[in-house]
């Protein structure tokens, strides 16, 4: 787009220069206006200028982003960095099974420490086997993968079966895709539905889907059969107060015959 010639506001002539700035022209103008002057009438004005702003802006952001940096300490940095490892660590190396599955979790994940599949196995079987059900499920995964320790496809199996059995969610799906494929046990997939079902019950939304894509692979009395051993092991929740029949008092003891 052209740019529009400036015109003097006092005699209309369009030969104009830029102006000086002066130290009583106010704050107002300095930061947003240039300083125009008429070469005919010598008459001075003002024109908004966009660029300085942008420039205002990009300059006040900078010194924020300065003095943010300054007034980090270096020591707060430094201890924010080591304690996330250090602390469980520290726990995990006495015994603590729930300081065992952090640490695992954190070398899966690269958290705070440098990725490391064979120690976030290591740290998943010691938890593993003072009995945590995430721990089993996580081990049980890392050897179904092989990720830090040999594949071993029946240990996955059996590791992965003990937090399921105890209601785990996440372990009752990955036991139905074990079923479900024959990876180390024997293909049921009436099994497979089974598993699907307890997961599908506790909100895992793959579960569901992938039990209702067996119901065509399954006889009638096989999903009955199956749906009622879920219910089995389902926890059965307690009925409301509201709903507890009320016991009636004891009857008061008959008075002693004279």
């Amino acid at each position: 787009m052209a740019h529009l010639p400036h015109i003097c506001p006092q005699c209309g002539s369009d030969k104009i220069r830029s102006g000086s700035l002066h130290a009583h022209d106010g704050i107002r103008h300095l930061l947003l206006h240039t300083p125009l002057r008429c070469r005919d009438c010598r008459h001075r004005f003002w024109t908004f200028n966009p660029l300085k702003p942008v420039l205002l802006l990009t300059t006040l952001g900078a010194l924020v982003g300065v003095t943010a940096w300054f007034a980090i300490d270096p020591s707060d940095t430094m201890t924010a960095a080591q304690e996330p490892i250090s602390v469980p660590h520290a726990r995990a190396e006495k015994g603590d099974a729930e300081a065992q599955l952090q640490l695992g979790m954190r070398y899966a994940e690269g958290d705070g420490v440098i990725q490391n599949d064979k120690e976030a196995a290591r740290w998943f079987a010691l938890a593993a086997q003072q009995g945590l059900p995430e721990a089993q499920y996580r081990y049980g995964l890392a050897l179904l993968k092989g990720r830090g320790v040999v594949q071993d496809y029946r240990a996955a199996f059996s590791w992965i079966e003990k937090p399921a059995k105890r209601g785990y969610a996440k372990a009752q799906y990955s036991l139905g895709e074990l079923y479900r494929y024959g990876t180390g046990t024997a293909i049921d997939k009436a099994r497979a539905y089974l598993w699907f079902n307890l997961a599908a019950a506790q909100g895992i939304e793959a579960a569901a889907k992938a039990r209702d894509s067996l119901v065509w692979q399954l006889k009638p009395e096989q999903i009955t059969a199956m749906q009622e051993e879920a219910r089995r092991m389902s926890p059965t929740p307690s009925p409301p107060a509201s709903a507890r029949p009320e016991q009636a008092p004891a009857a008061a003891p008959a008075p002693a015959t004279p």
